[in-house]
């Protein structure tokens, strides 16, 4: 690099930051707009000697003279004109962006994506959805519907906030779960079905029965598997499928009985199918659902709206739809 001081410098020379407060600039702003260093001072609540103060540290600091002052009149310098604009651009955004961050704070906007398998989205999350959404209208609400698996997948990725399912909790030790709603199992059969007007049933009484069950390998069968257990194992079901409204519908066309936790009934397939569901006892099962997200992630106010509204919706248990009991031939 030459040393030449005839030659043109290549040296870039870096802008100090000016080191300004809002404060200097509200007040600055104030007497520019009121013209007396008297009114801006009550509009701000401040001392004139306060407000005098701020203008001449901000003058200092950006070596100009931002005001001239006489015993009769005050008036903006031409650098004064020059950063009233500035100012209060800088101030209107500031304070627009003040605004959305409240807004965002006080849960009335912002963005929820909450996870739940496929039954819940059909059976429970309308009605939720419906709710929430009229309770907090700025909030925009996504829903994936997917298997507890998934679900854990997608809050690991960061792609969901929440998601509720029932969850194997010893396996998730980066979660967080809070059980929302224990929802009884019960025997779903179609309105016609010999056992419909029952009361209630014992595990027992459907050890004879064609049942349709859901595959091996799902926290559902498990539940199944572990009630049928004490009586001496599964009985040998039906059909197996993979999806729950595959066995509701074969349950509607008298296929066989499905047992299923009672939030199923609430799906939009079971009233037109005409099905409905006994409480199952001896033992009585309930089925957890919980709400899962990622400990080391903190939740939005937004997200934090939607916890509280699945907290006061799940608290108590899904009530089951019977037809009436028959009468005795």
């Amino acid at each position: 690099m030459s040393n030449d001081p005839l030659l043109p410098s290549t040296t870039t020379t870096k802008l100090r930051p000016a080191n300004v407060s809002l404060k200097q600039l509200r007040g600055f702003a104030a007497v520019a707009r009121e013209g007396s260093f008297t009114r801006a001072a009550q509009q701000l609540f401040l001392s004139q000697s306060a407000l005098s103060a701020l203008i001449r540290a901000l003058e200092a600091e950006l070596g100009l003279r931002l005001l001239d002052r006489t015993t009769r009149r005050l008036e903006l310098t031409e650098a004064g004109h020059e950063l009233v604009p500035t100012v209060e651009r800088v101030l209107a955004d500031l304070d627009h962006a003040a605004h959305d961050l409240r807004a965002v704070a006080e849960a009335r906007r912002g963005r929820v994506r909450l996870g739940t398998t496929p039954l819940l989205a059909a059976s429970m999350m309308p009605e939720l959805m419906h709710s929430f959404q009229a309770a907090h209208p700025g909030i925009a609400l996504s829903l994936l519907d997917a298997s507890a698996d998934q679900l854990v997948g997608q809050l690991r990725l960061g792609e969901l906030d929440l998601a509720l399912a029932t969850f194997d909790d010893a396996a998730e030790p980066d979660l967080q779960f809070e059980p929302l709603l224990a929802d009884p199992m019960v025997l779903v059969c179609a309105a016609r079905h010999a056992l419909a007007g029952a009361k209630q049933l014992r595990w027992a009484d459907l050890l004879d029965q064609p049942l349709l069950l859901i595959k091996p390998g799902s926290g559902l069968r498990a539940l199944v598997e572990q009630s049928f257990a004490p009586l001496g194992g599964c009985p040998r079901p039906a059909q197996e499928v993979a999806h729950i409204s595959t066995a509701m519908a074969m349950a509607a066309a008298g296929l066989g009985v499905a047992i299923l936790p009672a939030y199923a009934l609430k799906a939009g397939g079971a009233a037109p199918q005409g099905l409905v569901g006994v409480p199952l006892t001896e033992p009585r099962v309930l089925r957890q659902l919980s709400l899962a997200q990622l400990k080391q992630r903190s939740l939005s106010p937004a997200a934090r709206a939607m916890v509280e509204h699945l907290r006061t919706h799940l608290q108590a248990p899904v009530a089951v739809k019977r037809s009436p009991r028959r009468a005795a031939p």
